[in-house]
């Protein structure tokens, strides 16, 4: 009686081990991962699967910054200095300044950042 349980038990869990497999095995497709040799184990595919995720949030980021420099480009060519702006806000900003342009640009955010998103996530 006891074994019959246990086989029935060890069952269930392979039934769940091969499900899991078989999820891993979406995300990775769906990602677009490329699987390491010898990297069969659950854990390992985790963080491969981690790994390509944070690249693709790494590349997302480059992408919309890449586009909102072409974008300020195209509107001010030679007038902006886009080597200045790269280093983040302009010398002798207080620290509320920020905050206060933020709030300024909020509401035109929306619009650029769903046509930066349409680029990133087709």
């Amino acid at each position: 009686m006891d074994l019959t349980e246990e086989r029935r038990n060890l069952q269930a869990e392979s039934d769940e081990l091969n499900i899991l497999s078989a999820a891993l095995r979406v995300v990775y497709d769906n990602l677009e991962v490329v699987r390491s040799e010898g990297t069969s184990s659950l854990v390992a595919c985790a963080i491969e699967i981690t790994a390509r995720v944070r690249q693709l949030k790494r590349n997302a980021l480059r992408v919309g910054v890449n586009q909102s420099f072409m974008i300020a480009h195209s509107h001010y060519r030679d007038s902006i200095d886009l080597e200045a702006m790269s280093h983040v806000f302009a010398p002798g900003y207080e620290v509320h300044e920020p905050e206060e342009m933020e709030a300024v640009v909020a509401p035109l955010l929306q619009d650029l950042a769903d046509r930066i998103e349409g680029i990133v996530l087709p």
